[in-house]
């Protein structure tokens, strides 16, 4: 298991520590908090997407994630903000 972890100046804090493989996490700031998106493999075989919020003190509002995606994510993901919607995209496993 490893946890993905958040660096704030100052302190690390974890951001999910699901007892699963947890990894390539990709950040946008928007709204005046920040956005986490990382694979997971909670739902093994399959790979997911999975989203958190973050304020800017370091507060997790999502300490589970949120389910976004489950197929088979690629190991990445990157994540975009227009100032009105998000797009996280990943390559499937073909």
């Amino acid at each position: 298991m490893l946890p993905l972890i958040f660096l704030l100046i100052g302190a690390d804090f974890p951001i999910s520590t699901a007892p699963s493989y947890t990894g390539y996490p990709s950040v946008c700031y928007a709204n005046d908090q920040y956005y986490v998106f990382w694979v997971d493999q909670r739902q093994y075989p399959n790979m997911s997407i999975y989203g958190a919020r973050v304020t800017k003190d370091g507060t997790v509002l999502d300490p589970n994630g949120v389910e976004l995606y489950t197929d088979s994510a690629g190991y990445r993901c990157s994540a975009a903000f227009d100032g009105t919607n998000f797009l996280v995209v990943t390559r499937n496993h073909c």
